[in-house]
């Protein structure tokens, strides 16, 4: 039984997919050309399991300033979008975990990439990169063509009308009346 299972150990992966991170031009670089996605990670993935390996992970180089913003995410060859986020490049130094959130449709394919950092243990063991597989929620629908459900009286079961502003205030207007005509009969002896 074990050796059946190490054998579709393999075959359990579904699918791979493949992280790039590409850096932005700071404010004042706006004219410079924008390099080409650099591949980030290599993640193999099982959607029906919800579980991911990282293959490979090459981290990116040069320094890592807060100012200096990079995408990390999918580039679809097929319509040049981008899929993914922006984060400062300080998410990548190495007292950071890093984590990437890989979010499958219903069919397995990946829609969209995550990603999100956390302060690293003392733990030399701790991984560098954790991979998480988000599948796609179905949303809340809306109760359509739901009948109405009227009493005896021909009215909405358990909605009560809304009172008027006289019928919530009445008392208070009472109120003031009242200390109008004590304030103006006090006055006319002058």
């Amino acid at each position: 039984m074990l050796l059946a299972k190490l054998l579709l150990l393999p075959v359990a992966v579904a699918s791979s997919v493949t992280v790039y991170i590409h850096s932005l031009p700071a404010l004042e670089e706006k004219s410079s050309p924008i390099p080409s996605p650099l591949p980030l990670a290599t993640i193999d993935y099982d959607a029906t399991t919800s579980t991911g390996t990282v293959v490979s992970y090459t981290p990116p180089t040069g320094s890592y300033s807060p100012d200096r913003l990079v995408r990390v995410g999918l580039l679809d060859p097929k319509t040049s979008q981008w899929r993914g986020v922006v984060t400062s490049s300080l998410s990548f130094q190495d007292k950071y975990k890093k984590r990437l959130l890989v979010h499958v449709d219903e069919k397995g394919d990946v829609f969209h990439i995550g990603f999100g950092t956390s302060t690293r243990g003392v733990n030399p063991e701790d991984v560098e990169v954790e991979v998480e597989v988000v599948k796609r929620g179905i949303g809340p629908t809306p109760a359509l063509n739901k009948p109405v459900v009227l009493n005896a009286d021909g009215k909405v079961e358990g909605k009560e009308q809304e009172k008027t502003f006289l019928q919530k205030y009445w008392w208070a207007i009472a109120l003031f009346l009242a200390v109008q005509l004590l304030a103006g009969g006090g006055g006319e002896g002058k």
